[in-house]
């Protein structure tokens, strides 16, 4: 029996992983020249042997699936770091990130001003808890919050390269699950693309133009060869998916899901800079910023250097395709905490939204569990994976990894109930 995969992200990865451990003849085909999806290292643009992750970025406690598999394959791992502390009180809620450093109207806010920030969303919090169905910007507003508060409680919709606050679900940030405990990788989470891509059939630069059924199987049509299979997972973007030619056309609750996905879109703006030690003590481990750059993170480089990493969402005044402003707004930030004027020593601008096969990513947990099971649901013997279908850890790479086994069970589980005829009569 085979299975032909569209995408070699991690959903793509994982899911052929799991079905050719039981035995599965399997073709992974993926329309650019890359492993991972958006899990992609730049390793030729900074100094001092620093690697830059152009998309995700971290593996937060509860990813179990994906830190069980760097500890297996001795993928090493960052120091735990958190990126804003506790409270107000004794855990944490949609307030604990104001408490961390924040930039506002270009200027560091103190302890005092942080504090008096979260406080106010704490005790809105408690009143009038957000629903899974608003947006931070749209609780905000109800709940009367000032206009410094609102504005910084909103910020967080950064922790993604892609969000802004007027499309990010408060189920992001009440009560919360990214930055508490995380990790990065000391490479770029691209290695766990290429550890778990080791000995299988990917074949790079093959965008599937058509899937159409034809007799019991199935046939997949590239810019480069046709295939014939018995089952296809299809773990692309929704975006992606919403050009591939199917026939028969796919049913219309599934169109609609694919269509009715809110998607939003960014990239990440990556600096590195002298001074390394002295940026770190003032704007580490992470800053929130009101700015374009609307987070970012920093990581320890060699020669006393820092790598900032920031994310910016696309509001269409095209800053992502001027990287020099783009660059300058980070340092602004920078400049902004530290004190000083930072020397950077080198820089790169990563446009998500101009990426053909990517263009947008599924706003963290918009759309509720019903759409997300809607978009995974098989049809027939083509079946749905990726990060938009995710069940647990939507939008994140643990997410996309579980997706696709769950994909491949599926497929396996079909595999072991199918009839077997009896040829000898």
């Amino acid at each position: 029996m085979t299975t032909g995969i569209v995408g070699a992200g991690l959903a793509g990865i994982f899911a052929a992983r799991r079905l050719q451990e039981f035995g599965e003849e399997v073709v992974v085909l993926e329309a650019t020249a890359h492993l991972g999806g958006r899990t992609r290292g730049d390793r030729n643009n900074l100094r001092y042997g620093a690697v830059a992750d152009l998309g995700a970025s971290f593996l937060d406690r509860g990813q179990d699936r994906l830190l069980a598999f760097c500890l297996e394959h001795g993928i090493d791992l960052s120091p735990e770091l958190r990126m804003f502390p506790k409270g107000p009180g004794s855990g944490y809620s949609g307030a604990s990130i104001l408490l961390g450093n924040l930039v506002l109207d270009g200027h560091k806010r103190d302890r005092g001003t942080r504090e008096a920030l979260a406080g106010e969303v704490q005790d809105a919090l408690g009143s009038a808890p957000p629903t899974v169905t608003e947006t931070l910007v749209a609780w905000a507003y109800r709940v009367g919050l000032s206009r410094p508060a609102a504005r910084a409680y909103a910020m967080q919709a950064g922790f993604n390269p892609v969000h802004r606050g007027t499309l990010t679900s408060t189920w992001h940030a009440h009560p919360g699950d990214i930055g508490r405990l995380c990790w990065t990788l000391r490479d770029s989470t691209d290695t766990i693309a290429s550890t778990a891509a080791e000995g299988l059939d990917i074949r790079l630069g093959q965008p599937v133009r058509v899937v159409s059924r034809t007799g019991r199987a199935y046939r997949i049509q590239t810019d480069v060869e046709d295939l014939v299979v018995d089952d296809v997972i299809l773990t692309t973007s929704v975006i992606a998916a919403r050009r591939i030619g199917f026939d028969p056309v796919l049913p219309a609750w599934k169109v609609e899901a694919l269509l009715g996905t809110p998607m939003s879109q960014g990239g990440k703006i990556i600096a590195q800079y002298r001074d390394g030690a002295s940026i770190w003590d003032a704007a580490g481990p992470s800053t929130l910023t009101d700015s374009p750059v609307s987070m970012f993170w920093l990581r320890r480089t060699g020669q006393d250097t820092v790598t900032a990493m920031g994310t910016m969402p696309d509001t269409g005044d095209g800053i992502l395709e001027d990287h020099p402003a783009a660059l300058a707004v980070l340092d602004r930030q920078i400049e902004a905490m530290s004190g000083f004027s930072p020397e950077r020593i080198g820089g790169i601008v990563q446009n998500w939204t101009t990426d053909e096969f990517v263009g947008g990513v599924v706003s963290m947990g918009t759309g509720g569990v019903e759409r997300r099971a809607a978009l995974a649901a098989a049809v027939g013997g083509l079946h749905f994976a990726g990060e938009a279908t995710g069940e647990r850890w939507a939008s994140a790479m643990e997410g996309a990894a579980r997706s696709g086994e769950r994909a491949a069970d599926e497929i396996l589980l079909k595999r072991r109930n199918r009839p077997v005829l009896n040829t000898s009569v």
